[in-house]
């Protein structure tokens, strides 16, 4: 049942195969909510919205997704870093033949968060020395992102793109942050790596739907259809591209809120957090309350807070360097 409505045996199926997406995830995040929102289960979209569910549905059934192709320069810069064989001068040579993804991490490599010191980096080699191998892959990632899913001109969902382009970068630096100062055993770069990567459910929808221009006279139905489908997708798009399965674990489970306090913290705790953060700001993370997350992250609201307060000019410096 999808929106209040049978959209065949084939949704059904979904149900069983997609880690019942629509009944664990309680999405507590909504990015247009509007007062009075009416729920799944009262509101009745348009036939444009039903038919798109039912190949959404399909598509994930059959994982026969129309996905552009993963950037050739960010698939030879993850095989780069792969290779044991390789060293910072073949890795700086790829970049180097990409100027938008050598300008970002450029500007990475002297953003508040990584710059050592007064002295400006202006060279490739260098910037890489600075920032890590990994972070290299994180600017991989998030130019791969951008050029992947492009709207065409005059789409209706444009600035829908480029405001979730930045609410990405920003959840990435937030819970690059979090697995950097919390202490726990969550790698900072992996952190900012599933940040980058929690919304491109989000992105794949949005780029389908400009296909389909009636689905946003009926926005509010879009809106449901991101919140009930977007995890997902996302994990099924991470699981195509080959990242970690810890990766596709984390965005596909990033909106539960009833977690296991027994257990440590991981990936999908952070972007659980950096969701809501990444949204409402890091001053909403003295009002997050007693979440299972933070204590799986062995720490409370006002710590959290705390932190981000501390850390907010690499956090900001950080969302520059990679929008």
């Amino acid at each position: 049942m999808i929106f209040g409505i049978s959209t065949g045996e084939q949704v059904s199926s979904m149900g069983n195969q997609v880690k019942s997406i629509s009944s664990k995830h309680i999405n507590p995040i909504r990015e247009d909510e509007e007062e009075g929102l009416q729920t799944a289960e009262e509101y009745v979209p348009d036939v444009a919205i039903r038919e798109f569910v039912q190949q959404l549905a399909s598509d994930l059934q059959k994982g026969e997704f129309e996905l552009p192709p993963f950037p050739d320069t960010a698939i030879r810069v993850q095989e780069c870093i792969r290779d044991p064989n390789s060293d910072i001068q073949s890795l700086a040579a790829i970049v180097a033949t990409e100027p938008a993804l050598a300008a970002r991490l450029m500007r990475m490599a002297n953003s508040a968060m990584m710059r050592r010191g007064p002295i400006e980096v202006t060279d490739i080699p260098t910037a890489i020395s600075r920032v890590g191998m990994d972070m290299v892959q994180n600017a991989a990632v998030s130019f791969a992102a951008r050029e992947a899913f492009k709207a065409p001109k005059g789409s209706p969902c444009i600035e829908d793109l480029v405001r979730l382009r930045k609410i990405s970068i920003t959840v990435a630096a937030i819970c690059y942050i979090m697995a950097k100062h919390s202490g726990g055993e969550t790698n900072p770069d992996e952190a900012m790596l599933a940040g980058l990567l929690n919304s491109v459910g989000k992105f794949y929808i949005f780029t389908q739907s400009s296909d389909h221009p009636a689905l946003f006279t009926d926005r509010k139905a879009l809106d449901q259809l991101l919140a009930q489908w977007h995890t997902g997708v996302a994990r099924a798009i991470v699981e195509s591209w080959s990242f970690p399965d810890s990766i596709a674990h984390a965005v596909d489970e990033q909106e539960l809120k009833e977690r296991d306090r027994r257990v440590p913290a991981d990936l999908s705790d952070l972007l659980f957090v950096g969701n809501l953060l990444g949204r409402a700001g890091i001053g909403a993370a003295a009002h997050l309350g007693d979440l299972d997350a933070l204590a799986r992250m062995g720490m409370d609201a006002e710590t959290l807070h705390t932190m981000l307060c501390e850390n907010e000019e690499e956090i900001q410096s950080l969302v520059s360097a990679m929008t």
